[in-house]
């Protein structure tokens, strides 16, 4: 008696023509959708289809690719493993579709061209800020995408492509068709709101920042190291209060309205001390930061793209 062979999978390059052959940019769409909904019904009133064609559009992809995507239940829908592998594909594709159009409505627009720019908060607060306003008398027809987040976020999306270059500290790595340029030398600073009782004391030491409450550095980041250093001879640290964020105008509220103290790179503090929302406290530091600067392409994406790293380049050599 025979027994039937199981058909082999099929390769990537079959699941890959077949993709492009039988679905539509729609149907990877309604696919993100139902996964982040959890509800097929939810997913087509988002964009415009009729349950049922959307559960036959689902029920189309799960075919062309030879896996179930979602398990049923009578909750909705849940993905299987096998759609949550490829979710993260999924949304680039969305994502990258997105920036055409986005960068597309803007050459409509007028623009001459979109540049995106990723930045840890010291890089928006110490380098981008500040360089906006010539920047956008001299380019005014330069569209300008600023995404602020922590260094993995960003290092990923460049990564990507997502972003045309970043303005954080160096990292540990960088991809051979990149390149690092310094752009701002920076240390740490002790903060605090104006009315603080240790505002205007001069040579500050340990002991006496010991006795008040600080909001903490975020423990991945190189400042919170330097919080460390700074109390190692103390034998202890201070009481730290349970609010940790990049936030600028979080903690300027915060240390405003309390007697919390806070360390931070002065490039992120910087706009607080000019304001006078925030006051620099007279204590030493060991401790440094590396400078902040551009992780950029050797080759700029567009003439817009190379404008603004010229421009933030030239505003710090004249600073």
């Amino acid at each position: 008696m025979s027994t039937a062979t199981p058909a082999s999978p099929s390769s990537a390059a079959t699941l890959l023509n077949r993709l492009i052959a039988r679905t539509r940019l729609r149907h990877l769409q309604l696919i993100v959708l139902v996964a982040e909904l959890g509800s097929v019904q939810h997913a087509a009133a988002q964009i415009g289809l009729s349950q049922s064609a959307a559960t036959k559009m689902v029920l189309e992809v799960e075919r062309v690719l030879e896996a179930r995507l979602f398990e049923r239940h009578a909750r909705g829908m849940r993905p299987t493993f096998a759609c949550r592998d490829l979710l993260p594909l999924l949304r680039n594709v969305m994502n990258s579709l997105t920036g055409c159009a986005e960068s597309l409505a803007a050459a409509g627009a007028g623009f001459d061209g979109t540049v995106r720019v990723g930045a840890i908060t010291a890089g928006v607060t110490g380098v981008i800020n500040p360089a906006l306003p010539a920047f956008f008398a001299s380019q005014p027809h330069v569209r300008l995408e600023l995404f602020e987040d922590a260094l993995p976020v960003l290092l990923g999306r460049y990564a990507d492509g997502e972003l045309d270059f970043l303005v954080t500290r160096e990292p540990a790595q960088l991809a051979p068709d990149s390149q690092f340029q310094a752009l701002l030398a920076d240390v740490c600073v002790v903060a605090s709101g104006p009315g603080h009782p240790l505002a205007g004391r001069r040579n500050l030491q340990a002991a006496e920042l010991l006795r008040f409450p600080w909001a903490s550095p975020p423990l991945d980041s190189q400042t919170y190291r330097a919080f460390e250093a700074l109390f190692a001879a103390c034998g202890e640290l201070p009481a730290q209060q349970p609010l940790s964020t990049r936030s600028f105008a979080t903690m300027v509220h915060y240390l405003g309205a309390s007697h919390a103290l806070m360390m931070g790179p002065l490039s992120f503090v910087r706009e607080g001390l000019e304001s006078g929302a925030l006051v620099r406290l007279d204590c030493t530091i060991a401790e440094s930061l590396p400078p902040l600067g551009l992780v950029s392409r050797v080759e700029a994406r567009n003439r817009s793209v190379a404008a603004f790293q010229a421009h933030l380049l030239d505003a710090q050599a004249g600073a």
